[in-house]
């Protein structure tokens, strides 16, 4: 079994959307690859961790960011959790 983590550079307390955007501007060009290795067997998926604070619970992701999305492989997967 293998594994790839990827994170972006962006400061770990910004919002979801922009850490997408800023992966999806380095993967994107590889599109054909990560199409590929799906089409060998290998799983891909969007794992995003998202932190609420007391007064904000929302995500947003717009229709742009989500169509940029659909044009790679793997599902959106959304872990939101709050303060405690």
């Amino acid at each position: 079994m293998s594994l790839w983590l990827l994170s972006s550079a962006l400061p770990p307390d910004g919002e979801l959307a922009d850490h997408l955007h800023w992966l999806l501007d380095r993967l994107e060009p590889k599109a054909g690859v990560l199409w590929r290795l799906v089409d060998e067997g290998y799983a891909a998926d969007w794992f995003c961790l998202a932190a609420s604070g007391a007064t904000e619970h929302a995500v947003e992701l717009d229709r742009p960011l989500l169509t940029r999305l659909l044009a790679l492989p793997g599902g959106l997967l959304l872990d939101v959790m709050g303060e405690d």
